[in-house]
């Protein structure tokens, strides 16, 4: 009998548990039977909760930023949602004004971007040039940089237009140079990892710092599937010193004769400095602005590297007389042999030698109104053997170029 309680409590538990599992199997069955909705998953999108459960991740680029206390489970990477009033924000990836694309939306366009606002610095900046330490083509379409005007010159070394930066608006010339694989000329510079066209690599020496006001300075270059675009300097107004000679603008006018040609000496003294031989050295390839009177040379497409000799055909107008002899000439005596003819051309309105005989053996001539210190250094500098004839330094120093106040 005292056994009674224990059992009947035994068996009202069992009928408890029994009551509990019936329950839980109808549920189940019914549930089973579509008779009942599942449970809907919970959504966090609006929640307050700043710790959402492990199931309810956001994704990092969706996640509102004031939500400053992630899970632990969340990995929030550096700079992909920061906040602009961040002390240390990413520089030089994208303009602030420009809107975040999303994970699916389209790539942001930092190279041209980038590429873009350096060219806008480049052209406003004098200074900045295409360089031996910056030689690369430049990685715009030259469509998108700049706009392509008349036509102002042309050689058996390219085509030059007048041109204009669409960025700044800058005048510039534009020099188009066809693509010839068995006489284009490549030459290697120090800075550069390959050979590079020949005027190119001539140009990038001469834009290193000092760089000369009595050259033309190359701003920038294309490499096209079918020719070479250089980007020039373009004085305004300008015309080539052989003009000046053909319109008499110059005749009789010695003071500022000597004044020009001053600068075309200052000038090719520039190329020698840089380790340039210019070869073609004539009127034609030097321009003088017609308001400031300062005088640029251009045109390097038939030059070469500074050495002791050149052998075989000569490029350039003006041939030294010993390169008629042997075929062999070195660039000093042959540049100041340009320089003489230059000189005479500018004097005399006419060529000093009408033949390759006269080069060797003819007289040299001079109107008597000539000055006798211009005469001098004219002979000088057509001495016929290269050894005697005058160098840079020596016609810097003559007394011609000592008898008044130089620009």
């Amino acid at each position: 009998m005292e056994n009674c309680p224990t059992a009947t409590a035994k068996s009202k538990k069992n009928s408890l548990c029994a009551f509990f599992r019936n329950t839980c199997l109808a549920v189940k069955s019914e549930r089973e039977g579509n008779n009942v909705a599942p449970l809907q998953p919970v959504s966090y999108t609006d929640s307050v909760d700043p710790h959402p459960g492990p199931s309810g991740l956001e994704p990092t680029a969706l996640r509102d930023q004031t939500d400053s206390q992630p899970g632990p489970s969340i990995v929030k990477p550096m700079n992909c949602n920061a906040n602009p009033a961040d002390p240390e924000p990413a520089e030089g990836l994208q303009d602030p004004a420009d809107p975040l694309p999303g994970p699916s939306g389209p790539e942001p366009r930092f190279p041209k971007r980038t590429g873009a606002a350096s060219k806008r610095r480049r052209l406003r900046d004098k200074n900045s040039l295409r360089t031996a330490s910056c030689p690369g083509p430049s990685t715009l379409p030259f469509s998108e940089v700049y706009e392509v005007g008349e036509e102002i010159g042309q050689g058996g070394f390219g085509t030059v237009c007048e041109g204009i930066s669409k960025f700044s608006r800058e005048q510039v010339a534009i020099k188009f140079v066809p693509k010839n694989t068995s006489e284009d000329r490549y030459i290697s510079i120090p800075g550069c990892s390959k050979p590079l066209l020949a005027e190119v690599a001539l140009n990038l020496l001469l834009n290193q710092p000092p760089v000369s006001p009595y050259i033309v300075h190359m701003l920038d270059w294309f490499e096209e599937e079918d020719e070479y675009i250089l980007i020039l300097e373009y004085p305004q107004p300008c015309k080539d010193l052989q003009s000046l000679v053909v319109s008499n603008i110059l005749r009789m006018n010695e003071p500022m004769a000597r004044d020009l040609m001053y600068q075309a000496v200052l000038g090719a003294k520039h190329c020698f400095d840089r380790g340039v031989f210019h070869r073609d050295m004539k009127l034609n390839n030097f321009l003088i602005n017609t308001t400031t009177n300062q005088v640029k040379m251009i045109d390097f497409g038939s030059g070469d590297l500074l050495k002791c000799d050149y052998f075989g055909e000569f490029t350039g107008a003006c041939p030294p007389p010993e390169y008629y002899k042997i075929l062999k000439y070195e660039a000093g005596p042959t540049t100041v042999w340009s320089l003489g003819v230059m000189m005479y051309r500018v004097m005399c309105r006419r060529q000093p030698f009408e033949s390759i005989e006269e080069i060797n053996n003819g007289p040299l001539m001079f109107n008597s109104r000539i000055s006798r210190e211009c005469q001098d250094l004219i002979r000088h500098c057509l001495t016929r053997e290269p050894t005697e004839r005058a160098t840079i330094e020596e016609i810097l120093q003559h007394e011609w170029f000592q008898q008044g106040p130089m620009s």
